[in-house]
């Protein structure tokens, strides 16, 4: 009975071991039916426990499963919505950076633009309305040379009382030459009819027509060069009027050089664009060919004068030579 007892607990425990598989204990012969009935007891714990226990296994990967799947389409949402993200940016970075660069070069156009033609010389207001009054001077010149010509009292073809102009000479100061060029119309005129001397009183005592021809002839000659004298001095006087040309010539010389040399002409281009300067060149030459013209006129004026003083010395070297009648004639101003 000992014996029987002490093998067949050993059988019971290899039994419970490899119970996975077997239903129902082994029966042993001598144990008694409780044995059993507690080895198939114990079996179907052990089932049940090993079932549970896998199934809760089985449950738990499910749940790990679903929640590594959601972790991984939430991540992958993630990554899409941020390369989404960061696509949007990129390109709204590259169009506002377009715009700027757009923006950027149209005001730069704009600022090139407005320094390009903004630039319009020195002045440019101030040296037309110079300019303008150069050329009005010189056209009005030879008005006012004529209406100073026409003050004088010799004048060609007409015959006036000397006691008259003497008279007029000797009233107030005495004339100077500097009046031609003071600007002074009143004193130039008075100095250049001194200059050119008392008008001729009207002949008398002519018994023939060729004597009457010879004094015709002799004040056509004087006429001559009086009115070329008078022409030419009221010429000088009427450039040195106050708004003659010699002013506003010099006037449009200040413009560029001024009185500081030209400094402030020259601050005034430094910062505009080359065609400030090209116009301001323009206006230049055309100040100089303004120059030249006044140049020419001074050298005809030149020419005229020495014509004049040639008409005068023949005249002198004429009225030395013995008339062609003995009849003396003698000039008075008759009314």
């Amino acid at each position: 009975m000992t014996r029987t007892v002490s093998i067949c607990p050993a059988l019971a425990g290899l039994a419970l071991i490899a119970a996975l598989g077997s239903a129902e204990a082994q029966t042993c012969a001598g144990v008694e039916h409780r044995v059993n009935v507690q080895t198939n007891v114990l079996t179907g714990d052990v089932s049940g426990t090993i079932a549970s226990t896998q199934a809760a296994i089985i449950a738990q990967e499910l749940a790990e499963r679903a929640r590594l799947v959601s972790a991984i389409r939430v991540l992958t949402g993630q990554a899409a919505a941020g390369s989404d993200q960061v696509s949007n940016g990129l390109r709204a970075s590259s169009e506002a950076l377009a715009t700027t660069l757009v923006a950027q070069d149209q005001r730069q156009a704009v600022a090139l633009a407005s320094h390009r033609y903004g630039s319009i010389g020195y002045d440019p207001c101030g040296s037309n309305t110079k300019a303008q009054n150069l050329y009005r001077a010189l056209s009005s010149a030879s008005e006012q040379r004529r209406q100073i010509a026409a003050e004088v009292k010799a004048q060609p073809g007409r015959y006036a009382d000397p006691a008259n102009w003497s008279a007029e000479v000797k009233t107030g100061a005495a004339p100077d030459g500097a009046s031609l060029y003071s600007g002074d119309t009143q004193a130039a005129t008075k100095f250049i009819d001194t200059v050119v001397g008392p008008p001729d009183g009207r002949p008398v005592g002519a018994t023939t027509t060729a004597e009457a021809d010879l004094a015709k002839l002799e004040k056509t000659g004087r006429d001559s060069y009086r009115s070329l004298t008078a022409n030419v001095l009221a010429d000088i006087a009427a450039d040195h009027a106050p708004d003659g040309p010699i002013a506003r010539t010099r006037a449009l010389a200040t413009h560029w050089q001024g009185n500081d040399g030209g400094a402030a002409w020259s601050a005034g281009v430094a910062r505009q664009h080359d065609r400030g300067l090209l116009q301001d060149a323009v206006r230049m030459e055309a100040a100089n060919l303004a120059l030249l013209a006044t140049q020419l006129r001074r050298g005809v004026r030149l020419e005229a004068t020495a014509a004049a003083l040639l008409l005068s010395a023949v005249n002198a070297r004429l009225s030395t030579i013995t008339p062609m009648s003995s009849t003396p004639r003698r000039a008075s101003f008759q009314p």
